[in-house]
């Protein structure tokens, strides 16, 4: 038995919390999230503050439209 309790919550206030508290993830929080969208299947991430400018451009994400 596991030390954690289950909690039901509804789509919009889980939305809701998660959209108030995206802003002090840090990036390793954040790279884990992306992790969790299908099109992360056979992808990892790194994220930065600021890309560096020596990255990949093959591997580098820099807008949505790329994701």
């Amino acid at each position: 038995m596991g030390i954690k309790s289950t909690y039901n919550i509804d789509r919009q206030t889980a939305i809701a919390v998660i959209v108030s508290k995206i802003n002090n993830c840090t990036n390793e929080q954040l790279a884990n999230i992306l992790e969790e969208f299908d099109e992360s299947y056979f992808r990892n991430y790194i994220v930065y503050d600021k890309l560096q400018e020596e990255a990949d451009e093959y591997r580098t994400i820099s807008n949505f439209s790329e994701f």
